[in-house]
């Protein structure tokens, strides 16, 4: 008995205390939703003004971003401007796209005996922008023949893989296109970026044009072909003339015939005009 009433008290105690509980948790779960929302609305206003806060924050580092950005675009506009030469540094695409870098660096190249990488990427360069089918094929041949075709020794004069070179040969005697020597154009650019463009900037070359920029004087290394221009127009101008005489002296020889005739006429004339004169005074 005195088991089983304690037993039985115990499990009053409990189904009381579990009664309590459940008592406090309803009012605490009616009661958290209006101290949730008190705590919420007070996150939403503190988050509200840190949006803001973020939004501002934002709005002057692009506003900052945007100004450097426009500095920086300045400062390489001027850069641009005056250091044409140093431009040329800062990439391999840069210096070809510059008509006087595209020729210092090949006359650098023609030191190395290697120009004829250059002068297949302009040839290159040039298929492209071509568009009647007849004019491609005869730029295509020309470039096969003079870069790709078989030399004595079995090679050909640029420095590219067996593979491309057959497909280049197979397209050419298929369909050719102005983009059939794009894949061995590529690996010439290659090859000269990674080699003989670093040379060129380390060379004495460059560092004489950087120095004669510097100094506000003329690029040198590009004196000679303005020079060899005007000695062909002086050339061109001397044959002209030459040519000139040559046709005057053959008008010359045309007319000299005549005039010993005529000469020869008017003495005659004179002569025998002379006894009937003196035949008058008598």
């Amino acid at each position: 008995m005195r088991n089983s009433n304690i037993s039985a008290n115990h499990r009053l105690y409990i189904r009381n205390f579990l009664t309590d509980f459940r008592r406090q948790s309803s009012v605490n779960e009616y009661k958290l939703p209006n101290a949730l929302t008190k705590s919420l609305a007070v996150t939403d206003e503190e988050t509200a003004e840190l949006s803001a806060t973020r939004l501002s924050i934002s709005n002057s580092l692009t506003s900052v971003h945007k100004q450097c950005e426009d500095e920086d675009n300045e400062e390489s506009n001027k850069l641009i401007d005056i250091g044409r030469v140093a431009s040329w540094a800062v990439g391999f695409e840069k210096l070809l796209n510059d008509e006087i870098g595209l020729h210092v660096f090949t006359e650098f190249l023609k030191k190395e005996f290697s120009q004829e990488n250059i002068q297949f990427w302009i040839e290159c360069e040039k298929l492209k922008k071509l568009s009647d089918p007849d004019e491609i094929r005869n730029k295509a041949n020309s470039i096969w023949s003079t870069y790709l075709h078989d030399t004595d020794d079995g090679s050909c004069r640029i420095n590219i893989d067996s593979r491309t070179r057959q497909e280049c040969q197979q397209s050419l005697l298929n369909n050719p296109n102005a983009h059939i020597f794009e894949k061995a154009q590529s690996q010439i650019f290659q090859l000269m970026k990674l080699d003989s463009y670093t040379r060129f900037l380390k060379s004495n070359m460059y560092k004489d044009c950087i120095m004669s920029e510097m100094e506000g004087k003329p690029i040198p290394y590009i004196t000679k072909p303005q020079q060899t221009s005007v000695n062909n127009e002086e050339r061109s101008k001397t044959i002209d003339s030459l040519a000139k005489l040559k046709e005057e002296e053959k008008k010359d020889k045309k007319r000299s015939p005549l005039l010993p005739w005529t000469k020869a006429l008017i003495k005659w004339k004179r002569l025998s005009a002379a006894p009937e004169t003196s035949k008058s005074f008598f």
